[in-house]
């Protein structure tokens, strides 16, 4: 993993945990973890988090339209 963060003000202990928690939300899925890294960056140098909805609303609705459950 990218240990200079694109956000100097997130730590990569930060980061890490908001990872573990997209991967945990996507299912466990093999891997590096490269994705649910970048992903939490983003998520988190924009300000979005899980309690204000936006990109956790989005990804919770991408990953039910996948498995065929979103209406």
């Amino acid at each position: 993993m990218n240990s200079a963060p694109a956000d100097r003000n997130l730590s990569d202990e930060v980061i890490a945990h908001r990872a573990y928690e997209l991967w945990m939300a996507r299912g466990c899925p093999p891997g590096d973890g490269t994705e649910d890294w970048e992903a939490a960056i983003a998520e988190l140098a924009s300000g979005v988090n899980g309690s204000c909805g936006g990109l956790r609303h989005w990804w919770d609705r991408l990953r039910r339209s996948i498995a065929g459950r979103d209406s």
